[in-house]
């Protein structure tokens, strides 16, 4: 039950007040009203009515909230202010008491109002005043808003109504000073209070730089409720008119805060705000463009018409010059405005066909990503932004377009569930407040790019991958050739003349001639050596004699004197030589890395073959690989062995310690190993 007494209080008496206020209404007559020179109280007491039902629904939510309480206050005090409006006309023409009261109430109380949408600027959303050294500044804005109400409080009835007072005295207190001592301070109470507004909006936005990104959101739909009630007030200057409009438009902003409130605390992503605040302000500078266009559209058509045509001719100049000129200049301007304003995000398809244009007019990736930056930036009108791209070998490269604000939003650009690269916007101003569907043509501007991009370093590294081999299989031809020229035919050419030797030497020297052919035989099994060394480096005789499997727990058992290794084989008959020979590498390679620099006290090894492709996994217990340590040539190795199959290697240092080597090996098109039938 006490969690709806609040509620329930403002709603019963915001309703009391307002009904009280139409009973007024329709008990006094007009007549009546104009001798108290008053107006209708319903609509002075229909604003309240409406924060009252945003405090309801705040409170009812929120017990006990802050800003739900002020909301309350502020609702009951201007209802209140509605019904005692009205009865002042009500009670002078029927001689009632509590006029006096009524009018003491209206004249100078009813200003604290204007005090308490100050207060709720400050306060909202947390129910605290901004942190750190601009609370200070807080507390100097509150005291400025009350200023005029307190000076309105003691000022003398002959400076507040200058014409006469139409009850009796309303001074609460008398201040002894002169009039004109109070007129300056009642003029200094106004520039006070007025310009408190303007402070509360200036901590707002002191709040929004530094609030995290749930705060920042319920702020911005106060952003969005401030810009609507400036552009009621400027509505209703630019009309000048007054009664039901005016009031109308008031009804307007102060609904539009009241909802806006509401959202913002309860439910800050039920719509897109930063979609909602831009169409606001490029409505409403469109709305002035074309007003302004109208005003010039009339007076050139009245100075060049004049008196010259009748009625009938001129309707008919005026709606050939609508259609021919005023519309399409109309469309045009707004459009122009717009793009002034938010860049060409509503123009998707241009916006993607423009950045494809650009891209192909660029050639290398230097030249790519500022074109990408640069793109984003005149797309969505954003004075900086940065694009990074993460490139296949885990390195980044990224390229900036305009100056680096104090604080960016990041946003990271995915492509088959891999994250390819990273984006990064300004967080302030309206221009970043990206719409869901802005979001979307963000990603697939970058993505569409940064695939590009990535695309063309993939090429660029099988380039060079493609060179890398050439380059190592010419280098392997020439090893060989320099080998069998100038180790293995030397020794074969040595062994023949020697057994030429020993056979002249077999009938007239037997002992020098079995000599000779002994030296042949130790130069042929010294040839025999390196015959099987060039055989073991085109590839390991172990996988033939032994399989991978066995060849590899040959390899564990090198360094078992070094580290514990266990070895772990699933389905590894059959398998392409190709694929064979890589995965005997790399288990050899990490190895020795293991050995060398790791410091690990144990080692798993797991070869699994699957239906396409071998995995090979490495993972030591060791001291892992720092964050700042340069790739040397055996993981460079590690990588290249298994790309040069279509495959890929990773070296990774997870979280429980020590460095996991995988890489998949893919077997090719139509090939798969073979399995053994019980």
């Amino acid at each position: 039950m006490s969690r709806l007494l609040e509620p329930v209080v403002v709603a019963l008496a915001s309703l009391t007040a307002v009904a009280t206020s139409l009973w007024l209404d329709l008990a006094t007559t007009d007549a009546e009203r104009a001798t108290a020179t008053t107006e209708a109280a319903t609509s002075t007491a229909l604003p309240g009515l409406l924060l009252a039902v945003a405090s309801v629904v705040v409170l009812a939510a929120r017990p006990g909230d802050t800003v739900g309480r002020l909301l309350g206050v502020v609702a009951v005090a201007w209802t209140l202010d509605g019904a005692l409006y009205g009865w002042v006309a009500y009670s002078l023409a029927h001689d009632l008491p509590g006029t006096d009261f009524a009018f003491w109430f209206v004249a100078r109380v009813g200003a604290f109002l204007l005090s308490g949408l100050v207060a709720l600027l400050l306060l909202y959303p947390t129910g605290t005043l901004v942190p750190g050294r601009a609370r200070r500044a807080a507390w100097a804005v509150l005291g400025a808003a009350v200023a005029l109400p307190v000076m309105l409080l003691l000022a003398p009835d002959s400076v507040v109504f200058a014409a006469g007072e139409p009850v009796g005295s309303t001074e609460l207190v008398r201040v002894p000073w002169s009039d004109a001592t109070a007129e300056a301070m009642l003029r200094g109470g106004q520039v006070l209070t007025l310009g408190s507004i303007v402070g509360a909006l200036a901590l707002v936005w002191v709040r929004h730089r530094s609030a995290a990104a749930p705060e920042r959101t319920q702020l911005r739909w106060l952003l969005w409720a401030g810009i609507i009630c400036v552009l009621m007030v400027a509505a209703g200057a630019t009309i000048s008119v007054g009664g039901l409009v005016t009031t109308i438009l008031l009804d307007l902003a102060v609904a539009a805060l009241a909802v806006s409130v509401t959202i913002g605390l309860l439910r800050p992503g039920l719509g897109d705000v930063d979609a909602l605040v831009a169409w606001t302000l490029t409505t409403a500078a469109i709305a002035a463009a074309v007003v302004a266009v109208d005003v010039l559209f009339l007076a050139a058509g009245t100075a060049l018409l004049g008196d010259r045509l009748d009625e009938r001719g001129a309707t008919v100049v005026v709606l050939v010059l609508a259609v021919v000129v005023y519309g399409p200049l109309r469309t045009w301007l707004g459009g122009l405005v717009r793009r002034l304003l938010l860049g060409r995000r509503a123009d998707r398809y241009g916006a993607v066909t423009g950045l494809a244009a650009r891209l192909e007019t660029t050639g290398t990736i230097d030249e790519q990503l500022p074109a990408l930056a640069g793109a984003v930036a005149e797309t969505f009108k954003v004075g900086h932004v940065r694009v990074e791209v993460v490139t296949p070998g885990g390195g980044l490269l990224s390229a900036s377009h305009g100056r680096a604000p104090a604080e960016v939003q990041e946003i990271d650009i995915a492509y088959q569930g891999e994250r390819v690269g990273r984006l990064a916007l300004p967080v302030q101003g309206f221009r970043s407040m990206l719409s869901h569907r802005d979001q979307g043509l963000l990603v697939d501007l970058v993505r569409q790019a940064a695939v590009a991009i990535r695309a063309r370093l993939l090429a660029t590294e099988l380039q060079e991958s493609r060179e890398r081999l050439v380059l190592g299989r010419e280098d392997d031809r020439r090893r060989i050739r320099r080998d069998l020229h100038d180790g293995l035919g030397p020794a074969l050419g040595g062994v023949a003349l020697r057994l030429q030797a020993a056979g002249n030497a077999v009938d007239t020297d037997p002992e020098r001639a079995r000599e000779l052919v002994g030296l042949a035989r130790t130069e042929v099994s010294d040839a025999l050596d390196d015959v099987r060394r060039l055989v073991h480096d085109l590839r390991p005789p172990a996988l033939d004699d032994l399989g991978l499997e066995a060849a590899v727990r040959q390899q564990a058992d090198r360094v078992r004197s070094e580290v514990d290794v266990t070895v772990s084989a699933v389905g590894t008959t059959g398998l392409p030589a190709a694929v064979e020979v890589a995965a005997y590498r790399i288990v050899a390679e990490a190895l020795t890395n293991v050995v060398k620099h790791a410091g690990a006290e144990r080692v798993d090894v797991r070869l699994e073959a699957g239906a396409s492709g071998l995995d090979v996994t490495v993972a030591d217990d060791g001291r892992g690989i720092g964050a700042d340590v340069t790739a040397g040539v055996g993981l460079l190795s590690l990588r290249e062995r298994a790309e040069e199959l279509g495959g890929r290697c990773e070296v990774v240092c997870p979280d429980t310690g020590g460095t996991t080597v995988h890489a998949v090996l893919p077997y090719g098109r139509g090939t798969a190993p073979e399995r053994s039938t019980p």
